[in-house]
C-alpha cells in the first residue's frame, strides 16, 4: 500500500491561525451583535419607531461573523484530519 502524502507544516500552521481568528470573530462579533439585536428588538417592541435600529447589529455584527465563519471553513480545509481508513476496510485491532 502506498503512504498518504505528508501535509505541509506551513499550511497546517496557517490553517490553525485561520481557524483561531475565525472562531474569535464569530464569538466576539456575532455574540456582541446577538446581544445588541436582542436589546434593539426589545426596545423596538416598547418603542415601535425604533424598530429599524434592529438591522444595525445584523449588519455590524453579522457580516464580520459571516467572514469569521468563512475563515474558519478555509482554515479547516487547510488542516486535513487524521487519515481515515476506507469504509470497506475492517476496523483496526
Amino acid at each position: 500500500m502506498s503512504e498518504a502524502p505528508k501535509s505541509n507544516p506551513a499550511a497546517r500552521f496557517f490553517g490553525a491561525a485561520l481557524v483561531a481568528v475565525g472562531v474569535l470573530m464569530m464569538l466576539l462579533c456575532g455574540g456582541c451583535g446577538a446581544v445588541f439585536l436582542i436589546f434593539y428588538v426589545v426596545d423596538g417592541v416598547t418603542h415601535p419607531n425604533d424598530m429599524p435600529l434592529a438591522l444595525m447589529p445584523i449588519v455590524l455584527g453579522g457580516v464580520p461573523a459571516l467572514i469569521g465563519w468563512g475563515l474558519f471553513v478555509w482554515g479547516r480545509n487547510l488542516r486535513p484530519g487524521a487519515p481515515r481508513p476506507p469504509p470497506a476496510s475492517p476496523p483496526p485491532r
